[in-house]
């Protein structure tokens, strides 16, 4: 929908909220991008001096606990605690988000289901 002011002829872009919803509701979904960028700030292997210092940037803002982290965390509908502790296991594996095929959880229980005696 697009509002227009009739007396200045300016355009003034709005959000319908009753198709869309509100502001509000899209809020947590801008707070997990936040997150989302550190994480791939984090996982860079980029040589250039500039992405070094944001990687660093990224890594000590995941890991370090403050109340900015927090924060966000908190605005994201997320745990704090939760998202370090994956963001720890992310970088342990050198941010590589996926296993390879045939290594993951779901592989793993395929593969035991089948070992097990059909009943």
């Amino acid at each position: 929908m697009i509002a227009v002011n009739s007396t200045s002829k300016n355009v003034t872009p709005c959000l319908d909220t009753r198709e869309h919803g509100s502001f509000a509701d899209h809020e947590p979904s801008l707070w997990r991008a936040v997150i989302t960028q550190a994480l791939m700030d984090a996982a860079t292997a980029s040589r250039k001096p500039e992405a070094r210092r944001i990687k660093a940037d990224a890594v000590r803002w995941l890991l370090t606990p403050s109340e900015d982290f927090d924060t966000v965390c908190d605005h994201a509908g997320l745990d704090p605690d939760y998202v370090r502790s994956r963001a720890i296991v992310a970088m342990e594996r050198n941010c590589v988000w996926r296993l390879p095929a045939g290594q993951g959880w779901r592989a793993k229980a395929r593969e035991q289901a089948l070992l097990q005696p059909a009943e």
